[in-house]
């Protein structure tokens, strides 16, 4: 499990170069390349045993949030909602389930969901609201801090409401929407 908490931690950092990219189609590879990899770790455990070690690490999970978020921010209105959403999601979701797993001792339980810690929550509230600050910092976003700690609820809130193995598409979506996604020109 630790793993999955590293990879969302590292898959979600790339807005902190978005400087350093000069046009949409580098990190859009870059994050579809990630995807790919992971498409291929099933095929390739068959052969090799890190993969297959590196695939229970992280099976049944969905892993293409990053390269959704990511051609989302580049080719969007506005990369902010996608910057946030995806430092929601690494920060929040990510050290969110380690604090709950290693810390956790209040447990509750959504029906359909899996069970979670009110440590763990907490956590996810409170890394996905500075990563929507941070996201706000980065990309210039006026927010107000009803906004961020609205973004910190939402994730959090989707993350203890996802149905088993739709959090990592649940929780970045939430934020997306809290921070403006719609606003951004990617809605009806």
């Amino acid at each position: 499990m630790y793993v999955r908490d590293v990879l969302h931690v590292g898959a979600g950092v790339w807005p902190l170069g978005w400087k350093a990219w000069h046009g949409p189609w580098s990190p859009v590879m870059v994050a579809a390349t990630g995807f790919g990899l992971l498409l291929a770790v099933p095929l390739l455990a068959r052969r090799i045993t890190a993969a297959r070690a590196f695939e229970r690490a992280v099976s049944g999970e969905d892993e293409a949030w990053a390269a959704a978020c990511t051609a989302v921010a580049f080719f969007g209105h506005s990369a902010f909602p996608a910057a946030a959403a995806l430092f929601a999601l690494a920060l929040g979701d990510g050290l969110g389930g380690l604090v709950g797993r290693l810390w956790g001792k209040h447990r509750y339980r959504v029906p359909w969901a899996k069970t979670k810690s009110v440590e763990g929550s907490l956590v996810v509230a409170l890394l996905a609201a500075h990563g929507t600050a941070m996201a706000g910092l980065l990309f210039g976003a006026p927010l107000s801090v009803g906004r961020v700690l609205g973004a910190g609820v939402a994730a959090a809130v989707a993350e203890a409401a996802a149905p088993r193995a739709t959090d990592n598409v649940l929780v970045p979506l939430a934020v997306w929407l809290v921070t403006g996604g719609l606003e951004s020109g990617w809605g009806p």
